[in-house]
């Protein structure tokens, strides 16, 4: 993929954000990325990364000021910039939501704009309930149109057994499939 302008969500499940970073910054060698992050990711700091330094590594590698506020999301959908979207990590909260129509922080908002202009979003799972209840909301965005997964497995099958998280080395491939309005296929993949 090259040449394409992407917008990239960027939710909790912090563990997984050193991974996602290294498909964001391959995306960006080839590609105009702009970042959109949740509240959270912008204003908590964990084990995992300080904000401040998570945070400068995106801006520096996208070479665009983060949008992270509703103010700046709501323009995301007049403007239509973008040919894509993706959310990597997306976790069980930001999927419910998105399942349910609620718009309430800057990701979700922009994911809203996203649909309103007739693009696709690639979505990369995070949670330790998708095989649970949180299942539910997984699945219908799968089967909703604009709404394409990256694939994933199970991370711990033994002792997180509804934990699933998507393989962020396939991120790229799905994200070129969702562009011809495909999904990628498998979805559900084996163990490691």
């Amino acid at each position: 993929m090259e040449n394409k302008r992407i917008l990239f969500g960027i939710c909790g499940s912090f563990c997984n954000h050193a991974a996602v970073l290294e498909q964001l910054t391959a995306l960006c060698e080839r590609n105009d990325v702009t970042a959109v992050v949740s509240e959270n990711v912008y204003t908590c700091s964990t084990r995992f990364f300080d904000k401040d330094v998570f945070l400068g590594k995106v801006k520096n590698v996208t070479k665009h000021d983060i949008i992270h506020t509703i103010v700046e999301a709501e323009k995301v959908g007049p403007a239509n910039a973008y040919d894509i979207m993706v959310i990597a990590p997306m976790t069980a909260t930001v999927a419910a939501k998105m399942a349910h129509g609620i718009y309430d922080h800057p990701v979700t908002l922009s994911a809203k704009a996203m649909i309103r202009n007739q693009r696709n979003i690639v979505f990369g799972i995070a949670t330790n309930d998708g095989l649970g209840i949180s299942g539910v909301n997984i699945f219908s965005l799968i089967n909703m149109k604009h709404f394409y997964i990256i694939p994933f497995r199970q991370d711990a099958p033994f002792s997180k057994e509804r934990s699933i998280v998507s393989d962020w080395e396939l991120m790229e491939q799905t994200m070129d499939q969702a562009l011809n309005d495909r999904q990628l296929q498998p979805i559900l993949l084996g163990g490691r």
